[in-house]
């Protein structure tokens, strides 16, 4: 495997920054991962633990950051659903110019909140083969969890709301008001339709930021398969649910990719 770092650009002429690992293998088929809400390309350390099995097993596996977060383009408060939305789009494009890949065969992996930015960008009709969702967001009729008081308080005197992310060193966020909107509001419903595709739904037992009793919704309109991966949280701390979650995930694309 060799892994190298990547700049592209949207129709803004804004950037994007990835990591793109390549196997072994020539013009392997292409997974995209799409972090989560505080995420970045390398934030998440279940989804870093994934790529050496990615390129194991033959696919290429491209990372972002997207704008408003890492390396690429925009500051955190300007991101939304809607704005990752976009760099989903911005990501398949920039996939299909590559030489070295096989970009007929095409898989998206949502983290989280990135979850509902594939599915938000499901409704352009990207040309992409399965889509995998890691501790999914649904976003059915907003997300209460940030419609606090506090929250409410600095928006309306602010313009802004401050979050911090999960792990060490804690980084504090400024977050924008489209964002804390469409979390007070957004329901990702509407854009299930548009999904054509074989879905896989990978959620931990013991996810402490997504409740599981909208899964079952979810999983009947994208007519997905639906997977409960003992000892995992929304992160998948715990070593056995991060190795369970990777088998799945490589099995699943060997499937639907090969």
């Amino acid at each position: 495997m060799k892994e190298e770092k990547v700049v592209f650009h949207n129709e803004k002429s804004q950037k994007l920054v990835g990591l793109l690992a390549l196997p072994e293998n020539k013009k392997p088929s292409v997974v995209i991962i799409i972090h989560g809400f505080k995420g970045t390309k390398e934030y998440h350390q279940f989804a870093n633990n994934s790529i050496k099995p990615l390129t194991d097993a033959g696919f290429a596996v491209l990372r972002i950051d997207c704008r408003g977060s890492g390396e690429s383009d925009l500051e955190f408060k300007d991101m939304t659903i809607k704005s990752e939305s976009e760099d989903v789009l911005t990501a398949i494009n920039y996939v299909k110019k590559l030489k070295t890949v096989n970009s007929d065969k095409i898989a998206l992996i949502g983290i989280s909140m990135g979850t509902a930015a594939i599915l938000m960008a499901m409704k352009e009709k990207p040309k992409v083969k399965t889509l995998v969702l890691w501790g999914p967001g649904w976003y059915f009729k907003g997300v209460k969890h940030y419609d606090t008081p506090e929250h409410r308080k600095t928006i309306k005197e602010e313009g802004v709301f401050y979050v911090r992310q999960s792990f060490a060193p804690r980084k504090k966020l400024i977050a924008g008001k489209d964002l804390f909107n469409e979390f007070i509001t957004f329901d990702i419903r509407p854009f299930l339709k548009f999904v054509k595709i074989p879905v896989l739904i990978l959620r931990g037992s013991e996810d402490e930021v997504v409740g599981l009793e909208d899964d079952k919704e979810a999983t009947k309109l994208l007519n997905a398969e639906y997977d409960i991966i003992e000892r995992g949280d929304h992160s998948f701390i715990d070593k056995n649910s991060e190795k369970e979650l990777i088998k799945l995930t490589v099995n699943w694309l060997k499937k639907w990719l090969k």
